[in-house]
């Protein structure tokens, strides 16, 4: 049994040091930040669904390329100048897209405005992971 421990806990720890999987913890706590800061203004203070979702998203932005320049890709060394205006990029087309997803959710299709918001969530998610992979920190 405990031979078997040691391999699911050896297989857990390489499974924790892929960029994907780093990828989605760092995404799960944007997610977080941005959902608490976005439903926290559009509920409790009245704030605009734009104006929520951009704040909540800047926010996400801000501790997205902190934890992933440093822990998801590891890329320390490279410039970070360079990186921050190629990752400032990519989240401007990714922000754009969900966030035009998520007002068409809500003004053409009627989705109510918190489960659009977590739709954009999901497809913002996935598409930066992509891009920022292949191109703002590849090695």
């Amino acid at each position: 049994m405990e031979k078997l421990m040691r391999k699911l806990k050896e297989l857990f720890l390489k499974l924790l040091n892929t960029s994907i999987v780093k990828y989605g913890l760092v995404g799960v706590i944007n997610t977080l930040i941005t959902a608490i800061i976005m439903f926290t203004l559009m509920n409790l203070f009245s704030v605009s669904l734009r104006l929520s979702n951009l704040i909540g998203y800047a926010a996400g932005f801000i501790n997205s390329f902190i934890l992933n320049k440093n822990w998801t890709f590891k890329a320390g060394n490279s410039s970070t100048l360079h990186q921050f205006l190629k990752f400032t990029g990519v989240f401007a087309v990714c922000f754009l897209l969900q966030h035009y997803l998520v007002l068409l959710l809500v003004e053409k299709l009627l989705v109510d405005k918190n489960i659009s918001a977590l739709i954009g969530m999901v497809f913002y998610t996935v598409v930066s992971y992509i891009i920022n992979k292949i191109f703002t920190f590849k090695k």
